[in-house]
């Protein structure tokens, strides 16, 4: 078995991708976050259960502008990223796992979904570390807090 190594540059760079992704998310830039994916041909997918699977670059992206867009489920939110590990695949490809925490921060400061980005396929390219594809499963408390939402907002 040939294990495979990334350089220290490598390592830091791939960090960088999954912060600028959420940060991208969070200033509700879809062009930025699109800018840490490959390009539409390498494009591989983004698998994120219940709120869609997006088999090619361009639906990717119009699913990013109407999520980061007004009214958008993402605005006022903040996407944190902890245990993040990333495992070498080959010289041009690893696989990164991390924990997604998300934060309400527009309204009362509070946690309203958790996750994991399982394994997500990061490759080299010309323009840098950028994803392939990725699988977000989002944690089962979300759907119950967004019915316990959805049950205040009917019954007031």
């Amino acid at each position: 078995m040939t294990t495979h190594h990334i350089t220290f540059d490598d390592d830091l760079e791939i960090r960088n991708l999954v912060s600028r992704y959420c940060i991208a998310t969070d200033n509700a830039d879809a062009d930025a976050f699109m800018a840490c994916w490959v390009t539409p041909e390498r494009f591989g997918g983004y698998e994120s259960g219940s709120f869609g699977s997006m088999k090619t670059w361009d639906a990717l992206y119009e699913f990013e502008k109407e999520h980061v867009g007004p009214g958008g489920m993402a605005n006022g939110k903040r996407h944190q990223v902890t245990n993040l590990m990333i495992e070498p695949v080959s010289a041009d490809t690893v696989h990164v796992t991390h924990d997604l925490v998300v934060l309400e921060v527009a309204q009362e400061p509070r946690v309203i979904a958790t996750g994991r980005y399982d394994k997500s396929v990061v490759v080299r390219t010309e323009a840098g570390w950028r994803f392939q594809s990725r699988t977000l499963a989002v944690d089962p408390g979300f759907f119950i807090l967004a019915k316990q939402w959805e049950q205040a907002m009917h019954a007031g």
